[in-house]
């Protein structure tokens, strides 16, 4: 199988914060994930004192019969922030971060990261094409941005098990960044394609938007602050909705949200960010794992 149609470079360390998606240095080996206990498959029958019997199996294609390969160390790795708890709502503080991708300037190709923000679901294994580029994928998971031919390419979104919940075709264009969300809707999971633009402000700012993707809390309105002025910059963001940029003077901000048509100062979710000049942000706002966790909100760069 040829995986040479998407890349990444991990040249550089990662923060101790970040999670490998790969824990295996063997290239070209095929993977195909094991269901859960009691989900079905052969099962290595063994002796009975054997530790290894009923531990389920699933035989490997032969070579050059197709399926997914394990391509060595290029796996982007897993960013898994930490949400401690809150009133009125998960308190989700992320100043900044910034998900390099090396080498990503060329024309050819465009550049793609995956984000869960659905419940109710296990940790997902996501595919770009035959490429395996995120297992365990839970809520508030994201990817660092990985190199993709540009063109029509299949996202394919499976449990442990190999179930496939969602196979799609997303756009790669040439010389831009997206990030591939994984949603609820009423009907059950799907994906949701967001263009990572720069935006277009004065040199020396930052610059903001708002993307809500709880399908059933919404719609919110977002302030931002700091020590010196608050305003409310968003109002009335819907469910997939991504608002326009607002700009603003770098440094640090709290960002407030609460629903649409609240009292003011009544927010169910915070977050905080320390905004560099010259770099565009993207504020995620979506449900936490259970109902009594509330909302989760994100700050990630593009």
């Amino acid at each position: 199988m040829n995986n040479q149609s998407y890349h990444t470079d991990r040249t550089n360390e990662y923060p101790d914060s970040i999670v490998s998606a790969a824990e295996s240095n063997e290239a070209g080996i095929p993977v195909i994930p094991l269901p859960n206990p009691g989900e079905g498959g052969p099962v290595e029958s063994g002796p009975a004192n054997d530790n290894e019997a009923n531990i389920p199996v699933i035989p490997l294609p032969n070579p050059g019969e197709g399926g997914p390969v394990f391509s060595g160390n290029n796996f982007p790795p897993i960013f898994r922030p930490v949400f401690p708890g809150g009133t009125g709502g998960a308190i989700t503080v992320i100043p900044g971060i910034t998900f390099p991708c090396f080498n990503c300037t060329s024309n050819r190709f465009g550049r793609v990261r995956f984000l869960n923000t659905s419940t109710g679901y296990q940790p997902f294994y996501v595919y770009l094409g035959n490429w395996l580029v995120a297992s365990q994928l839970g809520n508030g998971d994201i990817t660092s941005y990985v190199q993709s031919d540009s063109g029509s390419q299949t996202i394919t979104v499976s449990g442990a098990n190999g179930y496939i919940y969602i196979q799609k075709s997303i756009q790669v264009r040439a010389g831009s960044a997206m990030t591939v969300a994984i949603i609820n809707t009423a009907s059950g999971l799907d994906i949701m394609e967001i263009s990572d633009i720069s935006c277009s402000a004065p040199s020396g700012t930052s610059c903001l938007r708002a993307c809500n993707l709880s399908e059933n809390l919404g719609p919110f309105d977002v302030s931002i602050g700091n020590q010196n002025n608050s305003y409310t910059a968003f109002t009335n963001v819907r469910y997939r909705e991504v608002t326009p940029y607002t700009s603003f003077y770098p440094g640090w901000y709290q960002i407030f949200i609460s629903r649409t048509g609240s009292f003011p100062g009544r927010a169910v979710a915070t977050a905080s960010a320390n905004m560099s000049a010259n770099t565009s942000y993207t504020l995620y706002i979506f449900n936490a794992p259970t109902s009594t966790e509330g909302l989760r909100t994100m700050v990630v760069s593009n």
